[in-house]
């Protein structure tokens, strides 16, 4: 099925970098696809990626069944074992290589970004396990960027765990959401740290939706965070009312993971904080009016430079902690498969809050996550056509 009933593909079996993932299309129920991976509006409003299958009788149970289609399951994004259990440096070495050789993407044009975010599973941005794409996408947001190696140092004293103290293999990818035009910049980054065996821990920071004003010339003007304030502007609230279909909180991503030492296992309470706050270190001119300007002075940045010193909230309305600071370790350049194959994962808030029950207490949940309804359980697929515009216009979501 094409247009507006499925805008989201994927190519079984297809991974864009043979050696980084490799496996074959993967579902829920362990059942073999004989589709490609697609949504539909009248799957759950294109909540999650799905396929046709070979046979309903599958390794986990029975496949659903859909009227004059046939038997169906929902796609899931597993890692790739063999890929991941190299070390933390292997898997860095490899995806610089890749990060340095040049070209660009490009940002696709306003009712694109509408049609495609509406149109796509934004789940898979919180649920796929992989460094890079797992399938062919048109990226709708942060479409041209420069991308570098980084390290996290960390300045001891506080009681953080896992890559907290300290992480010396990663990527860091700046760019900005839109367009920069007469509206300004939205300045953006995400960031992946590498583990010995076992995956990434990754997570995205800005400073505001809305973006900078032209009049703030400095890329780095602002401070930035991983819980990102909510926007005036009716169509980035539609864009990200989008995401309630993955997380009651998409105003915010989680850090748990980062402090955990095992893939799937929930750190301690208190080895991880509420928020990370990154103060910048340096600046760099970036005119709205010249953004190629605006990436090649990022590029001019030396390895070695101190970009962020980072402080963390342990906890909703908590004093920052100074806990470290993150460093160049080589220079950024812009990159076409930066732009349209390496991936950053987002972790679920709900991850966190599920350990931290005790932090929904202290927040604004219309204001600070987006949604009033946001709680330690993420939506689930089949509440997929709940309406997402409650947050425009209500004080309360429809679920």
């Amino acid at each position: 099925m094409r247009g507006a009933l499925a805008l989201s593909y994927c190519i079984i079996g297809n991974a864009q970098d043979p050696d980084v993932y490799t496996r074959p299309q993967k579902t829920v129920k362990g059942c073999t696809c004989r589709t490609e991976c697609q949504t539909d509006l009248l799957m759950n409003c294109n909540s999650a990626e799905y396929c046709y299958v070979e046979d309903k009788n599958c390794e986990h149970g029975t496949a659903d069944y859909a009227l004059l289609k046939g038997h169906y399951d929902y796609c899931t994004y597993e890692p790739d074992t063999h890929y991941e259990r190299r070390s933390a440096k292997s898997k860095y070495d490899m995806l610089m290589a890749k990060a340095g050789h040049g070209g660009q993407g490009s940002y696709p044009s306003l009712l694109n970004v509408l049609t495609h975010t509406l149109g796509e599973s934004v789940r898979l941005t919180f649920d796929s396990n992989s460094d890079t794409f797992p399938h062919q996408r048109e990226k709708t947001i942060h479409g041209i960027g420069v991308i570098g190696g980084i390290k996290f140092e960390s300045s001891g004293g506080h009681q953080y765990q896992g890559l907290f103290k300290g992480a010396d293999f990663g990527m860091i990818r700046f760019s900005s959401a839109k367009e920069p035009s007469n509206d300004g910049v939205t300045p953006g980054m995400g960031l992946k740290f590498f583990r010995d065996g076992r995956r990434s821990a990754n997570f995205v920071s800005m400073y505001s939706l809305d973006g900078q004003p032209c009049s703030d010339g400095d890329f780095f003007q602002h401070d930035w965070s991983n819980h990102i304030p909510m926007t005036d502007n009716f169509g980035l609230k539609i864009i990200a009312a989008k995401f309630w279909q993955a997380s009651y909180c998409p105003l915010m991503v989680g850090l748990s993971d980062v402090a955990s030492d095992a893939d799937g296992v929930a750190p301690a309470p208190g080895s991880f904080p509420f928020e990370l706050m990154f103060k910048p270190a340096v600046s760099s001119q970036c005119s709205c009016h010249d953004y190629a300007g605006c990436l090649s002075n990022l590029a001019r940045l030396s390895s070695g430079t101190k970009l962020f010193d980072v402080e963390a909230r342990a906890s909703p309305g908590a004093r920052p902690q100074h806990i470290g600071s993150v460093t160049l370790t080589s220079k950024l350049t812009q990159s076409k498969w930066g732009d349209e194959q390496f991936f950053i994962q987002h972790q679920n808030m709900e991850d966190d809050f599920a350990i931290h029950p005790e932090w929904l207490e202290g927040l604004d949940l219309k204001n600070q996550c987006g949604m009033d309804c946001a709680s330690d359980a993420r939506p689930s697929v089949d509440v997929g056509c709940s309406s997402p515009f409650g947050m425009l216009e209500t004080d309360a979501i429809n679920v």
